[in-house]
């Protein structure tokens, strides 16, 4: 699955938006960013039961902070409301992860085993995810540091969370020198304009072969990169 990115903006405390405070990912959190996956790429139901869509949010949540040795949490009174997990390579005591060599289907199969689901293991669906990694694999330039997994609730969006968490995670990659960011996401269910508007190029354009599956419409796969050597994010 791609990134979804929060819109741009500045936190205020008044009565209208939320006081939001940042912290590390705690192993309790699983279940409340797989609930905000779920709410940001919701399935089409002629496509992936309600179940099932549950179980393969949690083992997509499963692997994405598996592969991150970076992962921050925003949250407010009614609790977490959104979350980058994402590697960078030469982050100080924190090495990254391997990535399994079968990417994030076993874990999907796995959570979808947990929850007694089935429909992920779909031949179809599977296909489907193995081209688009392969995709991804072949088109992603090398870069040290990638966004894995971003996030902000549907209901705080537009109040500066999504500029703040990758404000962050940039400043982070920056002191560990990184040199290049990436991260994929798509033309349908994310907010592509966003990557854009924080100083992102568009490298890579491709069919999306998940996401069009799990949305049941056709969608675009797009691969950004930032040079953090030549380019500044922009508010």
């Amino acid at each position: 699955m791609p990134s979804m990115e929060g819109p741009t903006g500045v936190d205020s405390a008044d009565d209208h938006d939320p006081v939001i405070s940042f912290r590390g990912y705690e192993e309790g959190d699983i279940a409340s960013c797989a609930r905000l996956a779920q709410e940001a790429w919701p399935a089409n139901p002629g496509v992936i039961s309600s179940d099932s869509e549950v179980a393969g949010m949690q083992g997509y949540m499963e692997y994405s902070i598996g592969v991150s040795n970076y992962a921050e949490i925003a949250y407010a009174s009614e609790g977490v409301v959104g979350f980058l997990f994402g590697r960078i390579d030469g982050y100080a005591g924190r090495p990254a992860p391997k990535r399994p060599a079968l990417g994030e289907v076993p874990s999907i199969i796995a959570s979808s085993m947990r929850h007694g689901s089935t429909a992920m293991g779909h031949l179809r669906f599977l296909w489907s995810l193995a081209l688009t990694d392969l995709k991804l694999m072949l088109m992603t330039p090398r870069s040290d540091a990638v966004i894995e997994m971003f996030i902000v609730a549907k209901g705080q969006r537009g109040k500066g969370i999504g500029s703040a968490l990758l404000d962050r995670y940039l400043r982070t990659a920056r002191d560990a020198h990184a040199s290049l960011v990436t991260v994929y996401t798509d033309d349908r269910m994310s907010d592509w304009r966003f990557y854009e508007r924080k100083g992102f190029r568009r490298v890579r354009t491709f069919h999306d072969n998940i996401t069009s599956h799990y949305s049941g419409a056709y969608t675009r796969g797009l691969i950004y990169a930032l040079d953090l050597r030549t380019k500044t994010e922009t508010v």
